[in-house]
């Protein structure tokens, strides 16, 4: 039985949820549930917003000139590698970009947080499920949702206008961005300001960047450079 390329991108993306198992929820919550059950209802929300947005970027990337070429190409029987030869330089590129932007984030505002609550994103976790998940879910569900409305208002032209690309990734992004916030609250619920502003940065220029990888090269170029940026930054935070 042939495998469906929406059925290929939701593994992918249950894949990443899966790994959040590792998230030491427990030092969060005061509940009498055991870790491991606490974990796995931790689960639930993002299994289902990955379904959905593999559910709305299927429906409408396709209409709108948005691929994942690499994933189709497997789909199709045929190797993935001509479409990643033409990914990886731009996604390694942005990935230097991403491990800056969380280093300099981490060493500065972010470097309170893990301390004071002892709650750590284990390095696997936020290569699978911010690597892969989040990308799915931001990139191909609402940076999709975002263009495809954008080409309808605009009368359904031949091609995506850049400027409609340009306002799905943006909107997308401050999403993204405005999406970590409850976990900086659960982490820091007197944040300040300052801080606030630094999770938003921080999440949104790289989401930025993100992006524009996938209008431009396809979701497996966003993904790449997402799990570089946190492979990298590891790296360079390891050292310093």
């Amino acid at each position: 039985m042939r495998v469906k390329h929406w059925q290929l991108i939701l593994l992918l993306g249950l894949v990443g949820v899966a790994s959040l198992m590792l998230l030491p929820m427990e030092l969060l919550v005061d509940t009498e549930l055991s870790p491991i059950a606490l974990r796995a209802l931790a689960l639930i929300q993002p299994a289902i917003l990955t379904c959905l947005a593999v559910l709305v970027g299927s429906l409408t990337a396709p209409k709108i000139g948005l691929q994942a070429p690499a994933i189709r190409a497997v789909v199709d029987g045929e190797s993935p590698l001509p479409a990643l030869k033409r990914q990886w330089l731009p996604a390694l590129v942005v990935g230097v970009i991403g491990a800056a932007v969380l280093v300099l984030y981490q060493l500065g505002p972010g470097s309170s947080l893990t301390g004071s609550t002892g709650f750590d994103t284990p390095l696997l976790t936020r290569v699978l499920y911010g690597g892969i998940t989040e990308e799915i879910m931001t990139r191909w569900g609402l940076v999709s949702l975002f263009a495809w409305l954008g080409w309808l208002m605009w009368r359904k032209p031949a091609s995506l206008p850049p400027g409609i690309a340009a306002m799905a990734v943006g909107l997308a992004a401050a999403l993204f961005a405005a999406g970590h916030l409850p976990t900086l609250y659960a982490l820091e619920s007197g944040a300040d300001g300052a801080l606030v502003m630094a999770v938003l940065l921080g999440n949104a220029i790289p989401g930025i960047l993100f992006g524009m990888l996938f209008v431009r090269r396809g979701l497996e170029a966003a993904m790449m450079a997402h799990m570089a940026t946190h492979l990298l930054a590891a790296v360079v935070l390891a050292v310093v």
